[in-house]
C-alpha cells in the first residue's frame, strides 16, 4: 500500500467517524428539543399518577461499603457465622406531584444533554480538520484537552449530585422493607477515561510542535 492510499484510507475513516458523530449530535439535539417541548406539556397536564423520579440508592446501612444482613430459615454452618450481600445498588422510583422537584429533575436532564452535545461537538471539530488534511492543527490538542476536562468534571459532578439528591430524597421517605443509604458512585471508569484523553492531548500537542518545527526547517 502506497503512502497516498494510506492517507486516503485514514481520511476515509475520519470522514466515516465524522458522519457518525454528526448523526449522533443531531439525534441528541433532537431529543433535547423534544425534552424542552414536552416540559410545558407535562407541567400543564393533570396526570393522576404524578411525575416520575428515579434516584440511585445503595441497598444497605452504609454508602461506601453497603452490607445487607441475611436471615436464613435454618442457621448456617458455624463456618459461616455472618452472611450478607455487599455492594448492592438500585434505582428508587417514586411518583410525585411536586412541580419544583419536577422542574429540578428536568433541568438536570437538560444539562446532561448540553454537556454531551458539547463533547460530541469537540470531536466533530477535531475530525473535521482531519478530513480537510490538517490533523496537526494547533487547535486540536486544546479541543481534546477540553474534552478530557469535560469528562472528568462531569463524572465528579454527577457523583456529587446523585449523592446529595439520594440523601435528600431518602430523608423525606421512610423505607421499612429494606435498609437504604445514599448512593456514592465514583464513576472511576469515566475519570480514568478523562485522564487518558488529557494524556493523549499532551502527546498531540507535542506532535503539533514537532510538525511545526519540521515545516519551518523545510
Amino acid at each position: 500500500m502506497t503512502p497516498e492510499s494510506e492517507t486516503l484510507e485514514r481520511r476515509g475513516l475520519a470522514r466515516g467517524l465524522k458522519i457518525f458523530l454528526d448523526l449522533l449530535f443531531w439525534a441528541t439535539g433532537l431529543v433535547g428539543v423534544m425534552l424542552l417541548v414536552s416540559l410545558p406539556i407535562s407541567m400543564s397536564s393533570s396526570y393522576e399518577g404524578g411525575w416520575q423520579l428515579i434516584i440511585p440508592t445503595t441497598i444497605g446501612e452504609e454508602s461506601l461499603r453497603p452490607r445487607l444482613p441475611l436471615e436464613f430459615e435454618q442457621p448456617p454452618p458455624k463456618l459461616f457465622e455472618h452472611a450478607s450481600i455487599g455492594d448492592g445498588h438500585g434505582l428508587l422510583r417514586l411518583s410525585h406531584h411536586n412541580l419544583p422537584l419536577h422542574l429540578l429533575n428536568a433541568t438536570g436532564q437538560f444539562l446532561f444533554f448540553v454537556v454531551f452535545l458539547w463533547a460530541v461537538h469537540l470531536l466533530r471539530q477535531i475530525l473535521a480538520t482531519t478530513v480537510r488534511g490538517r490533523p496537526f492543527d494547533p487547535v486540536n490538542p486544546r479541543r481534546l484537552s477540553t474534552l478530557g476536562w469535560i469528562i472528568i468534571s462531569a463524572s465528579l459532578a454527577t457523583s456529587l449530585l446523585q449523592y446529595f439528591a439520594s440523601k435528600w430524597i431518602l430523608s423525606l421517605v421512610e423505607i421499612l422493607s429494606i435498609p437504604t443509604s445514599p448512593s456514592i458512585q465514583s464513576n472511576k471508569e469515566w475519570i480514568v477515561c478523562g485522564l487518558l484523553v488529557l494524556v493523549l492531548a499532551a502527546i498531540w500537542k507535542e506532535a503539533v510542535r514537532m510538525a511545526e518545527e519540521q515545516s519551518l526547517t523545510v
